[in-house]
Protein backbone atom coordinates (compact mmCIF):
# COMPACT_ATOMS: atom_id res chain seq x y z
CA UNK A 1 0.00 0.00 0.00
CA UNK A 2 0.89 3.46 -0.75
CA UNK A 3 1.59 6.55 1.42
CA UNK A 4 -1.36 9.12 0.54
CA UNK A 5 0.09 12.32 1.66
CA UNK A 6 -2.60 14.29 0.03
CA UNK A 7 -5.05 12.36 2.21
CA UNK A 8 -3.29 13.07 5.12
CA UNK A 9 -3.29 16.72 4.48
CA UNK A 10 -6.80 16.71 3.70
CA UNK A 11 -8.22 15.22 7.08
CA UNK A 12 -5.49 16.47 9.44
CA UNK A 13 -5.86 19.75 8.26
CA UNK A 14 -9.65 19.99 8.51
CA UNK A 15 -9.59 22.22 11.67
CA UNK A 16 -7.22 24.31 10.12
CA UNK A 17 -9.43 24.99 7.09
CA UNK A 18 -12.51 25.37 9.02
CA UNK A 19 -10.08 28.12 11.12
CA UNK A 20 -8.96 29.85 8.28
CA UNK A 21 -12.03 29.57 5.66
CA UNK A 22 -15.44 29.10 7.31
CA UNK A 23 -15.53 29.64 10.82
CA UNK A 24 -13.66 31.41 14.10
CA UNK A 25 -13.29 27.87 15.74
CA UNK A 26 -9.71 28.34 17.68
CA UNK A 27 -9.67 24.79 17.47
CA UNK A 28 -7.55 24.96 14.63
CA UNK A 29 -5.61 22.18 15.63
CA UNK A 30 -7.90 20.54 17.76
CA UNK A 31 -8.48 17.53 15.57
CA UNK A 32 -4.53 16.14 15.74
CA UNK A 33 -5.24 15.88 19.66
CA UNK A 34 -8.33 13.90 19.10
CA UNK A 35 -7.72 11.78 15.65
CA UNK A 36 -6.34 10.09 14.19
CA UNK A 37 -9.51 8.19 14.12
CA UNK A 38 -9.77 5.44 11.37
CA UNK A 39 -9.50 7.02 8.32
CA UNK A 40 -12.05 7.31 5.33
CA UNK A 41 -9.99 5.26 2.49
CA UNK A 42 -8.26 2.76 2.66
CA UNK A 43 -4.25 2.46 2.87
CA UNK A 44 -1.84 3.93 4.47
CA UNK A 45 -1.59 7.60 5.15
CA UNK A 46 1.20 10.23 6.51
CA UNK A 47 0.18 12.95 9.31
CA UNK A 48 2.01 15.51 11.48
CA UNK A 49 2.67 19.05 12.79
CA UNK A 50 5.55 20.80 12.86
CA UNK A 51 5.44 24.23 15.19
CA UNK A 52 8.27 26.11 16.43
CA UNK A 53 7.96 29.26 18.54
CA UNK A 54 9.89 32.33 20.25
CA UNK A 55 8.85 32.52 23.97
CA UNK A 56 9.60 35.07 26.19
CA UNK A 57 8.56 34.25 30.57
CA UNK A 58 8.41 36.93 32.50
CA UNK A 59 9.59 35.30 35.72
CA UNK A 60 11.77 31.92 36.22
CA UNK A 61 13.15 31.83 39.45
CA UNK A 62 13.40 35.63 39.84
CA UNK A 63 14.49 35.80 35.99
CA UNK A 64 13.15 36.44 32.72
CA UNK A 65 13.73 34.02 30.48
CA UNK A 66 13.75 33.75 25.99
CA UNK A 67 13.86 30.42 24.04
CA UNK A 68 12.88 28.38 21.34
CA UNK A 69 9.61 25.92 22.06
CA UNK A 70 11.44 23.74 19.49
CA UNK A 71 8.89 21.20 20.61
CA UNK A 72 5.52 23.43 19.57
CA UNK A 73 4.45 26.72 20.78
CA UNK A 74 0.94 26.07 19.86
CA UNK A 75 0.40 22.27 19.80
CA UNK A 76 3.27 19.89 20.39
CA UNK A 77 5.32 18.15 17.41
CA UNK A 78 4.38 15.17 16.21
CA UNK A 79 4.25 12.81 12.77
CA UNK A 80 2.82 9.58 12.06
CA UNK A 81 1.38 6.36 9.96
CA UNK A 82 -2.15 5.33 10.20
CA UNK A 83 -3.68 2.74 7.92
CA UNK A 84 -7.17 1.59 7.22
CA UNK A 85 -8.31 -2.20 5.25
CA UNK A 86 -11.38 -2.40 4.05
CA UNK A 87 -12.64 -6.05 5.34
CA UNK A 88 -15.83 -5.81 3.57
CA UNK A 89 -19.54 -5.67 5.29
CA UNK A 90 -18.65 -2.39 6.92
CA UNK A 91 -15.83 -4.41 8.43
CA UNK A 92 -12.66 -2.60 8.76
CA UNK A 93 -8.62 -3.23 9.79
CA UNK A 94 -6.53 0.36 11.22
CA UNK A 95 -3.68 0.81 13.12
CA UNK A 96 -1.76 4.33 13.79
CA UNK A 97 1.88 4.92 15.43
CA UNK A 98 3.00 8.42 16.08
CA UNK A 99 5.72 9.83 17.64
CA UNK A 100 6.92 13.57 18.87
CA UNK A 101 9.77 14.94 18.00
CA UNK A 102 11.54 18.70 18.83
CA UNK A 103 12.50 20.58 15.90
CA UNK A 104 14.88 22.74 17.43
CA UNK A 105 17.21 20.06 18.51
CA UNK A 106 15.60 17.34 16.03
CA UNK A 107 15.60 14.79 19.35
CA UNK A 108 12.60 12.43 20.00
CA UNK A 109 10.24 13.42 22.37
CA UNK A 110 8.30 11.16 25.23
CA UNK A 111 11.34 10.29 26.63
CA UNK A 112 12.92 9.08 23.51
CA UNK A 113 9.86 6.65 22.34
CA UNK A 114 9.88 6.27 18.74
CA UNK A 115 6.28 6.48 18.77
CA UNK A 116 5.84 7.75 22.28
CA UNK A 117 2.55 9.52 21.48
CA UNK A 118 0.54 6.74 19.88
CA UNK A 119 0.52 2.97 19.31
CA UNK A 120 -2.50 1.10 18.37
CA UNK A 121 -4.12 -1.41 16.58
CA UNK A 122 -7.80 -2.70 15.84
CA UNK A 123 -11.28 -3.47 14.16
CA UNK A 124 -13.90 -1.47 13.29
CA UNK A 125 -17.44 -2.00 12.35
CA UNK A 126 -20.06 0.66 11.01
CA UNK A 127 -23.10 -0.40 13.60
CA UNK A 128 -21.21 -1.63 16.27
CA UNK A 129 -17.92 0.55 16.48
CA UNK A 130 -14.36 0.61 16.73
CA UNK A 131 -12.21 -1.90 19.45
CA UNK A 132 -8.15 -0.49 19.70
CA UNK A 133 -5.69 -2.16 21.45
CA UNK A 134 -2.64 -0.30 22.75
CA UNK A 135 -0.60 2.77 23.82
CA UNK A 136 -3.44 5.40 23.64
CA UNK A 137 -5.45 8.27 25.23
CA UNK A 138 -7.92 8.06 27.92
CA UNK A 139 -11.12 9.77 27.14
CA UNK A 140 -10.46 13.14 28.70
CA UNK A 141 -8.06 14.32 25.59
CA UNK A 142 -12.11 14.87 23.91
CA UNK A 143 -12.87 17.32 26.13
CA UNK A 144 -9.85 19.54 24.75
CA UNK A 145 -12.80 21.35 22.41
CA UNK A 146 -14.14 22.56 25.25
CA UNK A 147 -11.52 24.27 27.07
CA UNK A 148 -11.44 27.39 25.45
CA UNK A 149 -7.42 28.02 26.42
CA UNK A 150 -6.01 24.83 25.65
CA UNK A 151 -7.93 24.73 22.39
CA UNK A 152 -5.97 28.00 19.91
CA UNK A 153 -6.60 30.90 22.40
CA UNK A 154 -3.10 30.91 24.00
CA UNK A 155 -1.19 28.19 23.43
CA UNK A 156 0.79 25.68 25.40
CA UNK A 157 1.11 28.32 28.25
CA UNK A 158 -2.25 28.52 28.61
CA UNK A 159 -3.22 24.74 29.54
CA UNK A 160 -4.31 23.82 32.29
CA UNK A 161 -1.85 23.86 35.51
CA UNK A 162 0.33 20.44 35.52
CA UNK A 163 -1.98 18.93 32.90
CA UNK A 164 -3.71 17.48 36.27
CA UNK A 165 -7.12 16.88 33.97
CA UNK A 166 -4.82 15.60 31.73
CA UNK A 167 -6.52 17.34 29.20
CA UNK A 168 -2.82 18.10 27.45
CA UNK A 169 -3.15 14.55 26.20
CA UNK A 170 -2.21 11.76 28.50
CA UNK A 171 -1.82 8.04 27.42
CA UNK A 172 -2.45 4.86 28.74
CA UNK A 173 -0.47 1.65 28.22
CA UNK A 174 -1.33 -2.01 27.25
CA UNK A 175 -5.14 -0.59 27.06
CA UNK A 176 -8.09 -1.47 25.25
CA UNK A 177 -10.35 0.83 24.12
CA UNK A 178 -14.07 0.86 22.79
CA UNK A 179 -15.97 3.90 20.87
CA UNK A 180 -19.39 3.59 19.63
CA UNK A 181 -20.74 4.58 16.65
CA UNK A 182 -22.70 8.17 16.82
CA UNK A 183 -25.90 7.50 17.21
CA UNK A 184 -28.80 10.49 16.92
CA UNK A 185 -26.22 12.66 18.11
CA UNK A 186 -24.56 10.68 20.74
CA UNK A 187 -21.39 9.03 20.79
CA UNK A 188 -19.98 6.72 24.06
CA UNK A 189 -16.83 5.10 25.29
CA UNK A 190 -14.54 2.80 27.56
CA UNK A 191 -11.29 1.92 28.35
CA UNK A 192 -9.29 -0.62 30.42
CA UNK A 193 -5.24 -0.39 30.68
CA UNK A 194 -3.93 -3.49 32.34
CA UNK A 195 -1.57 -2.61 34.98
CA UNK A 196 0.81 -5.50 33.70
CA UNK A 197 1.92 -6.45 37.60
CA UNK A 198 1.71 -10.11 38.45
CA UNK A 199 -0.75 -11.30 41.50
CA UNK A 200 -2.05 -7.55 41.86
CA UNK A 201 -5.04 -6.55 38.99
CA UNK A 202 -5.14 -3.32 40.04
CA UNK A 203 -1.35 -1.52 41.03
CA UNK A 204 -0.74 0.60 37.87
CA UNK A 205 -3.75 -0.12 35.83
CA UNK A 206 -6.06 2.66 34.74
CA UNK A 207 -10.27 2.96 33.43
CA UNK A 208 -11.27 5.92 31.64
CA UNK A 209 -14.76 7.01 29.61
CA UNK A 210 -15.96 9.02 27.83
CA UNK A 211 -19.91 10.35 26.37
CA UNK A 212 -20.58 13.49 23.99
CA UNK A 213 -23.50 14.79 22.54
CA UNK A 214 -24.01 16.93 19.62
CA UNK A 215 -27.89 17.56 18.87
CA UNK A 216 -27.20 20.05 16.14
CA UNK A 217 -24.19 21.18 13.66
CA UNK A 218 -23.13 24.48 16.06
CA UNK A 219 -23.70 22.80 19.35
CA UNK A 220 -21.79 19.86 20.98
CA UNK A 221 -21.59 18.73 24.77
CA UNK A 222 -19.54 15.74 26.50
CA UNK A 223 -17.89 14.32 29.89
CA UNK A 224 -15.39 11.78 30.31
CA UNK A 225 -14.13 10.02 33.74
CA UNK A 226 -10.44 8.39 34.31
CA UNK A 227 -9.16 6.68 37.06
CA UNK A 228 -5.29 5.84 37.47
CA UNK A 229 -4.06 3.86 40.08
CA UNK A 230 -0.36 4.45 40.93
CA UNK A 231 0.10 7.67 39.20
CA UNK A 232 3.17 9.92 38.61
CA UNK A 233 2.77 13.50 38.25
CA UNK A 234 5.65 15.04 35.86
CA UNK A 235 4.30 18.56 35.66
CA UNK A 236 4.37 21.22 38.49
CA UNK A 237 1.71 23.56 39.73
CA UNK A 238 3.93 25.44 42.33
CA UNK A 239 3.42 24.48 45.27
CA UNK A 240 2.89 21.47 47.54
CA UNK A 241 0.30 18.84 47.47
CA UNK A 242 -0.30 15.57 50.44
CA UNK A 243 2.97 16.47 51.49
CA UNK A 244 4.34 15.85 47.92
CA UNK A 245 6.37 19.17 45.76
CA UNK A 246 4.49 19.88 43.26
CA UNK A 247 7.00 22.70 42.30
CA UNK A 248 9.04 22.84 38.57
CA UNK A 249 9.41 19.08 36.97
CA UNK A 250 8.65 16.77 40.50
CA UNK A 251 10.64 13.31 39.53
CA UNK A 252 9.14 11.54 42.34
CA UNK A 253 5.67 12.64 42.72
CA UNK A 254 3.74 9.29 43.22
CA UNK A 255 -0.01 9.00 44.33
CA UNK A 256 -1.81 6.33 44.71
CA UNK A 257 -4.68 7.29 42.78
CA UNK A 258 -5.63 10.05 40.56
CA UNK A 259 -9.44 10.49 39.59
CA UNK A 260 -10.38 12.67 37.00
CA UNK A 261 -13.93 14.16 35.84
CA UNK A 262 -15.04 16.41 33.23
CA UNK A 263 -17.67 18.22 31.46
CA UNK A 264 -17.79 20.63 28.79
CA UNK A 265 -20.03 22.63 26.10
CA UNK A 266 -19.25 24.78 23.06
CA UNK A 267 -21.22 26.56 20.54
CA UNK A 268 -20.35 27.78 17.30
CA UNK A 269 -22.61 29.73 15.29
CA UNK A 270 -20.45 30.88 12.22
CA UNK A 271 -17.81 33.31 13.09
CA UNK A 272 -17.73 33.11 16.58
CA UNK A 273 -16.56 30.63 18.99
CA UNK A 274 -17.47 29.80 22.46
CA UNK A 275 -16.90 27.09 24.83
CA UNK A 276 -17.10 26.35 28.85
CA UNK A 277 -15.94 23.32 30.69
CA UNK A 278 -14.99 22.48 34.34
CA UNK A 279 -12.79 19.64 35.75
CA UNK A 280 -12.54 18.13 38.99
CA UNK A 281 -8.93 16.12 39.83
CA UNK A 282 -8.49 14.02 43.44
CA UNK A 283 -5.51 12.80 44.04
CA UNK A 284 -5.36 10.14 46.39
CA UNK A 285 -1.88 9.35 49.18
CA UNK A 286 -1.50 7.35 52.49
CA UNK A 287 -5.84 7.12 53.03
CA UNK A 288 -5.54 11.34 52.30
CA UNK A 289 -7.12 13.55 49.42
CA UNK A 290 -6.98 16.56 47.98
CA UNK A 291 -8.80 17.45 44.92
CA UNK A 292 -8.05 20.38 42.27
CA UNK A 293 -11.14 22.10 40.30
CA UNK A 294 -10.67 24.34 36.97
CA UNK A 295 -13.19 26.23 35.14
CA UNK A 296 -12.61 27.92 32.18
CA UNK A 297 -14.55 30.23 29.84
CA UNK A 298 -13.43 32.06 26.42
CA UNK A 299 -14.05 32.81 22.94
CA UNK A 300 -13.28 33.53 19.80
CA UNK A 301 -13.49 35.40 16.70
CA UNK A 302 -12.90 35.34 12.99
CA UNK A 303 -12.67 38.82 12.40
CA UNK A 304 -11.26 38.61 8.83
CA UNK A 305 -11.08 35.73 6.15
CA UNK A 306 -7.69 34.87 7.64
CA UNK A 307 -7.29 36.14 11.08
CA UNK A 308 -8.73 35.06 14.34
CA UNK A 309 -8.26 36.69 17.52
CA UNK A 310 -9.77 34.71 20.62
CA UNK A 311 -9.62 35.07 24.88
CA UNK A 312 -10.23 32.98 27.67
CA UNK A 313 -10.69 33.13 31.21
CA UNK A 314 -9.26 29.71 33.81
CA UNK A 315 -9.88 29.58 37.32
CA UNK A 316 -8.53 26.91 39.49
CA UNK A 317 -8.74 26.06 42.87
CA UNK A 318 -7.10 23.62 45.73
CA UNK A 319 -8.10 24.49 49.15
CA UNK A 320 -6.86 27.93 49.90
CA UNK A 321 -4.59 27.90 47.30
CA UNK A 322 -6.21 29.51 43.80
CA UNK A 323 -5.10 30.44 40.46
CA UNK A 324 -6.54 32.59 37.64
CA UNK A 325 -5.12 32.72 34.51
CA UNK A 326 -5.74 35.04 31.19
CA UNK A 327 -4.79 33.70 27.84
CA UNK A 328 -4.93 35.31 24.46
CA UNK A 329 -4.46 34.57 20.95
CA UNK A 330 -3.54 36.09 17.57
CA UNK A 331 -3.57 33.66 14.34
CA UNK A 332 -3.40 34.53 10.94
CA UNK A 333 -3.34 31.97 7.51
CA UNK A 334 -1.09 31.84 5.12
CA UNK A 335 -2.41 29.61 3.41
CA UNK A 336 -5.06 26.10 4.84
CA UNK A 337 -2.07 24.94 6.40
CA UNK A 338 0.65 27.08 7.48
CA UNK A 339 -0.77 29.97 10.19
CA UNK A 340 1.27 32.63 12.31
CA UNK A 341 0.18 33.46 15.44
CA UNK A 342 1.24 35.59 18.84
CA UNK A 343 -0.26 33.91 22.00
CA UNK A 344 -0.13 35.50 25.63
CA UNK A 345 -0.86 34.16 29.23
CA UNK A 346 -0.92 36.03 32.32
CA UNK A 347 -1.22 33.81 35.40
CA UNK A 348 -1.92 34.87 39.24
CA UNK A 349 -1.58 32.41 42.26
CA UNK A 350 -2.53 33.27 46.06
CA UNK A 351 -2.53 31.07 49.13
CA UNK A 352 -0.11 29.91 51.57
CA UNK A 353 3.60 28.36 49.83
CA UNK A 354 2.71 29.35 46.37
CA UNK A 355 4.30 30.44 43.69
CA UNK A 356 3.16 30.85 40.06
CA UNK A 357 3.91 28.13 37.50
CA UNK A 358 2.36 27.89 33.97
CA UNK A 359 1.99 24.58 31.66
CA UNK A 360 5.64 23.89 30.68
CA UNK A 361 7.37 26.64 32.49
CA UNK A 362 9.65 26.61 35.55
CA UNK A 363 8.18 28.05 38.67
CA UNK A 364 8.36 31.83 39.54
CA UNK A 365 9.82 33.42 42.36
CA UNK A 366 6.80 35.28 43.44
CA UNK A 367 2.78 35.21 42.62
CA UNK A 368 2.67 36.13 39.39
CA UNK A 369 3.94 34.93 35.89
CA UNK A 370 3.40 36.08 32.41
CA UNK A 371 4.38 34.51 28.95
CA UNK A 372 4.18 35.40 25.35
CA UNK A 373 5.06 33.49 22.16
CA UNK A 374 5.12 34.42 18.70
CA UNK A 375 5.71 31.34 16.06
CA UNK A 376 4.39 29.10 13.21
CA UNK A 377 3.02 26.07 12.82
CA UNK A 378 2.65 23.85 9.37
CA UNK A 379 0.36 21.09 8.77
CA UNK A 380 0.87 18.52 6.55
Amino acid sequence: MGIHSRYGRLVVSSFLLAAAATSANAQSTLALELMPRAPQSTGVQLYGLVDSALGYVSNEGGHASWSMIGGGGDRPNRWGIRGLEDLGDGNHALFVLEGGFNVGTGTISQNGALFGRQAYVGLSNDRFGTLTLGHQYDFMVDLVGYSAPASGNGGQFSFHLGDLDRLGGERLNNAVKYRSPVYEGFQVGAMYSFGGVAGNFNENSASSFGISYAPTSTVSMGAAYTTVHNYQQALGIGTTVLGLSLAGFPPNAIYDRQTVFGAGVSYSPGKLYTAALFTLTSLELAGKSAVFRTADVGASYQILPRLVLGSALTYSWLGDVHWTNFTGGLQYFLSRRTDVYLQYAALHASGPDVNAQLFLALPASGSSQTAVSVGMRHVF
